[in-house]
């Protein structure tokens, strides 16, 4: 999904980074509100398994196919932290030759905004929606499993919309990017599943859709009685 440098007329790739360096800005404001010693290395952590994921490329002239991870990182930080993380994914990558320095601003608007935004959107309308009859923890699972494959398809028909600004592509482009993401998303909702399992066993406390809910409070009043005993052992 990485559209390299050369590829576009020069206007359009001015025009994402416009867009896309004061949502940039925006989200970082918005993380920095909450700053936490502990999520710097927890983003961290997630930065370094979303660039290793996305080296699986699958390539689809002019651009490219990869795991996204973006819906992901939404359900487990929020869509600002998301965008954050996804955006030094993708400077890194595009030192390295993937995507481009003057395509930074139309990558990150495809994978990183659009993700979060519509990747945390359609998760958190699911999960509302199966959490009335669902234990919770499953419903996050299904939830963002689906959003995972909806905002891959969808991202990549908007990245096809972009690419017909090449002179001489027709529409017929945008329907077989389209379709071959549709396979993609297949693999990005069984890895996000998965990933997804992981922190749902291992720590539920640090998935953003739980914090809020029944699950999170429970969590929070367990830990909050083991501390009880010890202070008052410590009296």
């Amino acid at each position: 999904m990485h559209v390299p440098d050369g590829v576009l007329p020069f206007w359009v790739y001015i025009l994402f980074i416009a867009i896309s360096l004061p949502m940039l800005g925006f989200a970082i404001r918005n993380v920095n509100k909450r700053f936490d010693d502990r999520l710097t290395p927890y983003m961290g952590v997630l930065a370094a398994v979303i660039f290793a994921a996305q080296f699986v490329n699958f390539p689809v002239p002019p651009s490219s196919g990869h795991l996204v991870g973006t819906t992901l990182l939404a359900v487990l930080l929020g869509p600002w932290a998301a965008m954050v993380i996804m955006a030094l994914v993708l400077f890194v990558q595009a030192l390295y030759g993937d995507g481009g320095l003057l395509a930074f601003g139309l990558n990150f608007f495809n994978m990183g905004i659009l993700g979060a935004i519509f990747g945390w959107g359609i998760a958190m309308v699911i999960f509302k929606g199966l959490a009335r009859f669902q234990d919770e923890k499953i419903s996050v699972l299904v939830a963002t499993s689906i959003s995972a494959f909806i905002t891959t398809v969808a991202t990549a028909f908007v990245l096809g919309l972009e690419l017909l600004a090449i002179p001489g592509l027709s529409f017929d482009f945008v329907y077989i990017i389209t379709g071959i993401h549709g396979l993609i998303a297949v693999g990005e909702a069984i890895l996000t599943f998965v990933i997804l399992l992981y922190f749902v066993k291992a720590s539920p406390k640090m998935i953003s859709f739980l914090k809020g809910s029944d699950t999170g409070k429970a969590l929070r009043r367990s830990k909050k009685l083991e501390i009880e005993p010890t202070l008052e052992e410590g009296i």
